[in-house]
């Protein structure tokens, strides 16, 4: 069950010179310093493995409005590959039925690290602010990802980290980081957040929501502890 969260989304523009405070977080082995970095935290009323487990198989495009929302930004690399298919008859929603964190790889991302149960991090080297941002240069292993500096692009890092709260329940935080290896692609990246960043931030806000429901789905088959009865009781 979805419970207020632990504490507000935090978008921030750290500058040239951002860096990630001294901290455990798996993310900090691939992209230390940033730009940008975009957090959003909820606590949860379930163990931490089932919580990770619903955060990594949440299907996005069971909500209509983030499908919408994720096909405006990718319509331009629809209408190519629609292109590329002609004839054959398949078209991308049919290849890609669903949008899934563990989904991501499979659309050029990156599995950077995993610790199972605990925290996921993914990759992605692009220039997003172009209609179609895939590039064949862009690195295909964490190790390129991490000594990758070539100028005119975007390294990005998404995290999925659950940690323990209590006895019976989890606080589940999502990160991007965002880090540009140029002073022209970080001026090009402030233009393209200014659009993109409020739909972002939705799409968190829904993904949060779409978590909440699959964990009171399948809180029914679970016993409630004491303490998370006396909790349920309170106003």
């Amino acid at each position: 069950m979805g419970a207020p969260p632990a504490r507000p989304p935090v978008p921030s523009l750290a500058g040239a010179a951002g860096q990630a405070a001294d901290s455990p977080l798996l993310m900090d082995r691939f992209l230390p310093r940033y730009h940008l970095a975009v957090v959003r935290a909820n606590v949860f009323r379930a163990p931490p493995a089932e919580c990770y487990a619903a955060a990594r198989d949440v299907d996005l495009f069971q909500d209509p409005l983030v499908r919408a929302l994720l096909g405006l930004r990718g319509l331009p690399l629809r209408v190519v590959d629609t292109l590329s298919r002609h004839g054959r008859g398949d078209t991308l929603e049919e290849s890609r039925p669903t949008f899934r964190l563990k989904d991501m790889v499979a659309l050029g991302w990156i599995l950077l690290g995993e610790t199972p149960n605990a925290e996921m991090v993914l990759g992605q080297v692009s220039r997003p602010w172009k209609a179609v941002a895939d590039s064949t240069e862009a690195p295909t292993t964490a190790e390129q990802f991490t000594s990758f500096g070539e100028s005119g692009f975007a390294k990005i890092a998404t995290s999925l980290r659950v940690d323990p709260y209590g006895n019976d329940s989890s606080i589940l935080t999502m990160e991007t980081r965002v880090a540009l290896t140029d002073e022209e692609s970080c001026r090009r990246f402030r233009r393209y957040w200014l659009l993109i960043g409020p739909f972002s931030s939705l799409i968190r806000r829904m993904a949060m929501r779409l978590i909440a429901t699959e964990l009171r789905r399948s809180a029914h088959g679970r016993p409630t502890s004491p303490r998370a009865a006396r909790t349920e009781g309170r106003p």
